[in-house]
């Protein structure tokens, strides 16, 4: 077996392991959805969307270090005695660093936290909660930074498995925590004390995957290297700004709804593109786990190999980008109606443009993600930051004038004049891949091909819909018929020769591979 495929093969069925806890994890989300709207108004579920997103915006600021220091450990992976020494080295300079800035983003949030009310014009009662709460969940974020480094040892060294079922769990122990405190009557603490478990169990299975696996990891100020350190902030920096740029792009929407229109217009938005983006977060979920693989590739292996796996891993999250988008605008009203019900799907020009966004910005990931993993972080993060005021200045106005579908326009026209033509220039200039490899064989004749077979799929299922609307048994027969039609002819023709070389030899044949 060749030393790529050896080493890919971990971070595929760790994305595939990815794929399922997260379906899963999905799944029971969406059967929670319904128990949370009961056991909270329409004002108070919009105001705990808001709450996650204002821990996004914090959790950004640890300024690209978990990033950059992902990228240090997947360059220094190794098993000798100097890669256990800068394996030492980087974990502790990343861990006290990160501690520095949780401090940091803990009184950032205190600060921000009186604002809340005022900011989105809450109603009493729940001006009176968000302050503390908001409070609270910045000391959480802040807490959340010395798990990140130490996590990333795990992820790096491929044991994403080990990574995902964590994850899993820890998700599972959250939702379920969550539905029973409001059941209990806590109300929108009940997010709070569900996340403060989360943590604690998520620091206490860190720490005892490291210690089973890492024994020899040392954590000690003889390890703490300063000129790492200024390294790690090198990188870091402009990954901060591009993340804090995509964070603007995919989730300043809610902030936006919020500050126009009113927190129940944030919960119909949230809910109505609920699966977009569950879809969104599958596919990167792919590129979180093939992340290690591809930095020693771009880094270590040159162009013809970075080309191979770049149009590879292209053609899978475009392949699963459109099937998505065709079975989401087939099948997204037809299941909030059934779900929570119809007053809370906010139209299908939302969903469509939002399926947009979706499609757009998978993509435009894919191409930043081999850009970061070759080290170019300065172009992308500038070009990012040009999009999110871009995409703010159009959303707000487009927004005041055009509501919901005026917001996502704005986000799609931002990423029309930048990223869409920007990022595909920067792989050509500095991974030496062309135009024609980029847009040919990844993009262009899978978005045809599949398009065919999803319009008429888009078609039978409205015209099944309008006569069967309240069937839940009809809607899984529908979704189980149209999943089958668009993935079978998705796997048939493009993703079955792709994933080829990861499948053990012994199921090819059943999965319509030559065995070789």
């Amino acid at each position: 077996m060749s030393k790529p495929v050896a080493r890919a093969k971990p971070a595929f069925w760790g994305a595939v392991s990815s794929q399922v806890f997260t379906i899963v994890s999905m799944l029971v989300s969406i059967i929670s959805t319904p128990l949370m709207v009961k056991y909270l108004d329409k004002e108070e579920y919009g105001l705990s969307i808001l709450f996650f997103q204002i821990i996004g915006y914090l959790a950004l600021f640890d300024f690209g270090l978990s990033t950059a220091l992902i990228r240090q450990l997947s360059v220094h992976r190794g098993e000798d005695e100097l890669a256990r020494i800068t394996l030492n080295r980087i974990a502790t300079t990343g861990l006290y660093v990160s501690a520095v800035l949780g401090g940091a983003v803990t009184l950032l949030g205190f600060g921000f936290a009186p604002f809340v009310p005022s900011l989105f014009n809450l109603r009493p009662d729940l001006a009176e909660a968000a302050i503390p709460i908001v409070a609270t969940f910045s000391l959480l974020v802040g807490a959340q930074f010395l798990q990140r480094g130490l996590g990333g040892i795990l992820f790096t060294h491929h044991k994403q498995v080990h990574v995902g079922v964590t994850q899993f769990i820890l998700s599972m122990t959250g939702i379920v925590a969550t539905i029973i405190l409001l059941m209990n009557g806590v109300g929108l603490w009940s997010f709070v004390y569900a996340n403060m478990l989360q943590l604690l169990l998520s620091m206490v299975s860190i720490v005892w995957l490291l210690r089973r696996y890492f024994p020899y990891l040392s954590i000690r100020p003889r390890h703490f290297d300063r000129s790492l350190m200024k390294e790690l902030f090198g990188f870091g920096l402009f990954m901060f700004l591009g993340n804090l740029s995509t964070q603007i792009i995919l989730n300043t929407d809610r902030l936006v709804i919020g500050k126009i229109l009113s927190l129940s217009a944030v919960a119909v938005f949230s809910l109505t593109v609920r699966i977009p983006e569950v879809g969104m977060g599958l596919l990167a979920k792919v590129l979180e786990n093939v992340g290690p693989a591809a930095t020693e590739i771009v880094t270590h292996e040159g162009h013809n190999r970075t080309q191979l796996f770049l149009q590879r891993i292209m053609l899978i999250i475009m392949v699963s980008s459109i099937v998505a988008f065709w079975l989401m605008l087939a099948l997204d009203e037809w299941f909030v109606d059934l779900w929570v019900g119809p007053s809370f799907f906010a139209g299908q020009a939302v969903l469509l443009l939002a399926l947009g966004v979706m499609v757009q910005q998978t993509l435009a990931r894919t191409g930043t993600f081999f850009l970061y993993a070759k080290g170019i972080a300065r172009a992308v993060s500038i070009a990012a930051i040009v999009e999110a005021v871009l995409n703010i200045t159009f959303s707000v106005i487009l927004g005041y004038r055009m509501g919901m579908t005026g917001i996502l326009l704005g986000t799609l026209l931002a990423a029309l004049l930048t990223s869409v033509w920007y990022v595909p220039y920067l792989l050509r200039k500095h991974l030496g891949i062309s135009f024609i490899a980029y847009w040919g064989l990844p993009i262009i004749r899978p978005t045809l091909i599949l398009s065919v077979v999803g319009g008429m799929v888009w078609w039978a299922a409205t015209k099944v819909q309008a006569q069967y609307s309240n069937s839940w048994s009809m809607f899984f027969l529908v979704a189980f018929t149209a999943t089958l039609v668009l993935g079978g002819t998705a796997w048939i023709v493009f993703l079955r020769h792709a994933v080829v070389d990861y499948i053990p030899v012994r199921w090819r044949s059943y999965l319509l591979m030559k065995a070789v």
